[in-house]
């Protein structure tokens, strides 16, 4: 009887010391979503422009200023949200020392088919394959139509040089334009095709927006607070400070639109 009694306790603590084997459950695998990536690129300068069109040609002029109104890094600000806000993986490629000249005119058309131009398919491998991208986004700075002007004699295009400003005079009457002088392309990568179509309203937009008039010195009221200059061909920072607004609620409008666009294509 003791020999059972025995043999029982060691069995038992054998049992004990036995590790039992754990049965593994599968964890179940969640799906990330694929996050495309999108390059962007501001070929923009650093300063704002006062493009004046006088009565005569005698009395016109462009001139930049040297505010700092950090446009370029504001439009790229604005991109990056707005792309994330669709779920894009923005890519600012001044940080891959892209060039604006290997963006531009990336993509042409032909026979109703899109294609990469002549000479840039060197440029797009880096963008599509060595850099991921499905999409890649430049707004340039250039001359751009403010407002068409008609008159007895007809109509002629009146263009802003560059972002800003501009002013047009006749005989005694100003008026003042914020000059939003940006064009912007969107090149789909994969598959190749060029979105611009959907952002005409952008790039081809014949008016600008008039912020404010004068007759000789004495404004209008207007909604920027805009005060006549004391010397009209050379603004102090605050004389100017006023036309920033309207060009930032452009500058939104656009990069909200280039989102969209994106998105939805």
């Amino acid at each position: 009887m003791l020999k059972k009694i025995l043999l029982l306790t060691i069995v038992l603590f054998l049992t004990s010391c036995v590790q039992v084997p754990q049965v593994l459950t599968p964890t179940t695998q969640v799906n990330q979503p694929h996050r495309a990536k999108v390059g962007y690129l501001v070929n923009v300068r650093a300063y704002p422009t006062h493009t004046h069109i006088g009565t005569t040609v005698l009395t016109n002029f462009t001139k930049n200023h040297s505010f700092n109104w950090q446009i370029p890094t504001y439009i790229e600000q604005q991109l990056e949200k707005e792309l994330k806000a669709i779920g894009a993986t923005a890519v600012n490629l001044r940080n891959y020392g892209v060039k604006p000249s290997e963006v531009n005119g990336m993509l042409k058309k032909m026979n109703g088919i899109w294609m990469v131009s002549s000479g840039k398919a060197e440029a797009y491998r880096n963008l599509a394959n060595n850099l991921g991208l499905s999409s890649v986004v430049i707004i340039n700075e250039s001359a751009k139509v403010a407002v068409n002007d008609c008159g007895l004699l007809g109509c002629k295009e009146i263009k802003a040089k560059g972002y800003g400003l501009l002013s047009h005079s006749f005989v005694n009457s100003n008026k003042f334009f914020s000059a939003t002088a940006f064009f912007a392309h969107v090149y789909k990568l994969k598959p190749v095709e060029s979105l611009d179509a959907h952002i005409a309203q952008i790039n081809h937009s014949k008016e600008m927006t008039l912020v404010a008039v004068s007759k000789g010195s004495k404004v209008e009221p207007n909604k920027i607070n805009f005060v006549y200059p004391k010397n009209f061909n050379s603004w102090t920072e605050q004389e100017f400070k006023p036309f920033r607004a309207p060009l930032i609620k452009y500058i939104d409008g656009m990069s909200k639109k280039i989102a969209e666009v994106i998105r939805e294509n």
